[in-house]
């Protein structure tokens, strides 16, 4: 099914603001099976889907996310100014909770929760690591098996490994990674690889994980990475990707 080969990246930011709960939920809508955002911490140490440590670019303030707590967090757009002008600046910062509320509601979803290696960096892994499974497992309905931890931290993949979480996934830093011994020793559910990684020429059937490509927007290049072994492409343009490859066979 094709909706289950593509991944819709930071939610619909083709046209919407990233990873706000509106973006993602217009993902769901355009038939996203699969979304992903990014995670930072606030200073009070909870859980915000926001992929950079600056709000510069996403908030159009002059501060980082870690420097304000939650509360204050969730009364700040995330509207990306620069890029979609005024259009969406009443779209606030989400917390964590509120996507695993969403998610509860839509059950068919699966979302990629990457923990961005700023963040981990500030709060630590074990609290990193603590901070998040809480918010996932904590609501009315946990939705662990709905939510799979990245990182392109691969100690913070171990650890949640160690600690018995069910499903990861691995970010590549770079292709040679695929050769560490870790790799082996924790077999992630899901790869992770930057297209610009892949070296020309390579296929990706010998990967034993779940081979997710990113950032691919044209469809004839989503059919090509398809060909090479790619089991799924990650996306910006989630709807119309889906509606332009619903059209193609595959």
């Amino acid at each position: 099914m094709l909706a289950d080969r593509l991944v819709a990246h930071r939610g619909y930011p083709k046209n919407f603001p990233e990873n706000t709960l509106l973006g993602i939920s217009k993902a769901i809508e355009a038939g996203a099976h699969f979304i992903e955002t990014d995670i930072q911490f606030s200073a009070d140490h909870q859980p915000v889907l926001y992929h950079d440590t600056l709000m510069d670019r996403i908030s159009g303030l002059d501060n980082a996310v870690h420097l304000l707590n939650l509360s204050e967090l969730t009364q700040t757009p995330a509207s990306e100014p620069e890029r979609l002008g005024s259009q969406f600046n009443h779209e606030t910062i989400t917390p964590l909770t509120a996507l695993v509320h969403l998610l509860s509601a839509h059950p068919q979803v699966t979302a990629f929760i990457e923990l961005k290696r700023s963040g981990i960096h500030i709060e630590g892994i074990e609290q990193a690591y603590n901070i998040v499974t809480d918010a996932i497992t904590n609501g009315l309905k946990p939705v662990t098996n709905q939510c799979v931890l990245i990182s392109f931290s691969d100690e913070f993949i171990h650890h949640a490994w160690i600690q018995g979480y069910p499903r990861l996934g691995l970010v590549l830093k770079e292709w040679d990674d695929l050769e560490e011994s870790f790799i082996a020793e924790i077999q992630p559910e899901f790869i992770f690889c930057d297209t610009e990684k892949v070296p020309d020429g390579m296929t990706l059937d010998h990967i034993e994980s779940t081979v997710v490509i990113y950032e691919v927007e044209d469809p004839d290049q989503t059919i090509a990475w398809f060909d090479r072994g790619a089991d799924m492409v990650e996306t910006f343009d989630i709807g119309g990707m889906i509606q332009n490859l619903s059209h193609r066979a595959l």
